[in-house]
């Protein structure tokens, strides 16, 4: 495993995060609906989670949280924009080497897409 936090995604305790984001044209309730519909039928989506998804939020961000495979974690948060859309931003979190970073960074930039896609 690396250990360098100086490594790009790099995080204190030797794993790594990325993140990823999509502006939309919805609102953020919205968007959040729309990604929980997505999620739930995407094959991409529910090979990186395992066990159950919670939702919760404020009137500021909607978070969708599961837990990933091999102790990763995803955390997807509708957050909105100043013009009263949003954005949906991706944290995955816990990956065990920079390449395996990149490799879900790409997969989840792949997601993204195919949702907006759909919008």
């Amino acid at each position: 495993m690396a250990t360098s936090s100086r490594i790009p995604g790099g995080r204190p305790d030797g794993t790594f995060r990325t993140s990823v984001s999509r502006s939309t044209s919805l609102g953020m309730e919205a968007l959040m609906g729309a990604w929980t519909d997505f999620a739930a039928a995407n094959e991409d989506v529910r090979g990186l989670i395992v066990g159950d998804v919670g939702v919760s939020g404020t009137e500021h961000r909607i978070t969708w949280r599961a837990k990933g495979r091999d102790g990763e974690s995803v955390v997807v948060i509708s957050e909105p924009k100043r013009n009263g859309t949003a954005a949906l931003v991706v944290q995955h979190l816990g990956a065990e080497t920079p390449e395996r970073n990149d490799e879900v960074r790409e997969l989840w930039r792949t997601i993204l897409g195919d949702f907006a896609g759909g919008l």
